[in-house]
């Protein structure tokens, strides 16, 4: 009987610590701005989704989507009107920027905030400190979600710090900078650069020039004709058919390459680069810390070639002989050469293979990895 009014009383004081159903406000509003915006629109945004598209209208229009959940819905009703949208439109330099003054907005929500009493979280945002709490209950949840439509030659610079940034379609010069959220691009063309802290990117369908950065997430293009420079710090590197130029550049992480047709150039700190159904390579250059390399598909176009890994092993498997001699020279490895017709000359550590008329020049170098050549 005791133990059932303990348990009882427990429930009781618990329902009464909880925090009662949020109540919620939402209002979406619509900005026009002039032709001249095109030149040059930067969009600033703390906390929400963004999304940019093509547009049909001559200048950038931009429609915003604030939401403000909180215990009381008066608070919710006061805080949402309290967001501030600061616009200057002035062609070249013109700016949206979606502003939470901390006089009103000095602690929001934010699910990667600190949860426990102790800890605390901040983020500087357009000059200002704002605390991010881990609890739901603790903050208001703040959320503006942007659309950005902008037609064809634009040139826009969006940074949204927690959430998510995609463009479809879009044609013009476009950045997207990111804290943690993912950054995506699909169907578009022209200059397109996004930088993440910690998140993924994820390219598809781009033609033109894509330069894809983050921290510690991983980078995924697929089916893009255009230069591609990737980096990342310690995320893995995919890139999935297309054709044109690929600068490879990662940490700790792998890099994957499969149908690109193109030169290749990768760079690893400590993970693998595999290649596979490549085509049309004029310059192969790789350099892993410790990972292994392996490239197979068309090589007959191969002019340039430069492998060296710190105790990775090489394998090369190509359809067709390229014009090329080639040195190779591996610290413990074996080698193993299956080129007909080629000619093959060992001295001391050093292998030279020559196919054909040997236009071309590739150097192999492993410090303990194995050499594996198969030119068919």
């Amino acid at each position: 009987m005791n133990t059932t009014i303990r348990v009882t009383a427990a429930l009781a004081l618990l329902a009464a610590n909880l925090p009662a159903l949020a109540a919620s406000a939402t209002v979406t509003r619509a900005w026009q701005f002039k032709e001249e915006s095109v030149q040059g629109l930067a969009v600033r945004n703390l906390i929400g989704d963004i999304r940019v598209e093509r547009g049909t209208t001559p200048g950038v229009h931009v429609t915003a989507r604030a939401t403000i959940e909180t215990g009381l819905q008066t608070d919710a009703d006061r805080l949402l009107r309290l967001i501030e949208y600061r616009t200057a439109d002035i062609g070249a330099g013109s700016r949206f920027d979606v502003r939470l003054p901390n006089e009103y907005f000095p602690e929001i929500y934010w699910s990667g905030g600190a949860s426990t009493w102790w800890g605390v979280s901040y983020v500087e945002y357009l000059g200002e400190r704002i605390r991010l709490s881990g609890n739901r209950g603790d903050a208001p949840v703040v959320r503006v979600d942007l659309v950005i439509r902008a037609p064809a030659g634009a040139k826009l610079d969006v940074s949204n710090v927690f959430g998510k940034s995609v463009a479809q379609g879009f044609s013009g010069e476009l950045k997207l900078d990111g804290g943690s959220g993912l950054l995506r691009s699909a169907g578009g063309e022209g200059a397109l650069e996004l930088d993440n802290g910690s998140g993924e990117v994820v390219v598809a369908g781009h033609r033109g020039r894509v330069g894809a950065d983050t921290g510690s997430g991983s980078v995924k293009i697929s089916d893009c004709k255009c230069e591609i420079v990737a980096d990342t710090g310690s995320g893995e590197v995919e890139i999935l058919g297309g054709k044109g130029r690929l600068s490879a550049d990662t940490g700790s992480g792998r890099v994957k390459i499969e149908g690109f047709s193109g030169s290749i150039a990768a760079d690893t700190g400590s993970g693998s680069v595999h290649a596979r159904s490549v085509s049309d390579v004029p310059e192969l250059d790789v350099d892993t810390g410790s990972g292994s390399v392996t490239v197979e598909g068309d090589l007959s176009a191969l002019e340039r070639l430069r492998i060296d890994t710190g105790s990775g092993g090489v394998r090369l498997s190509s359809s067709a002989q390229p014009s090329l001699e080639m040195r190779i020279n591996t610290g413990s490895g074996g080698v193993d050469v299956d080129a007909p017709g080629a000619t093959v000359r060992q001295s001391d550590d050093i292998w030279t293979v020559r196919m054909k008329e040997g236009a071309g020049s590739g150097v192999i170098d492993t410090g303990s990895g194995s050499v594996d050549i198969e030119f068919r």
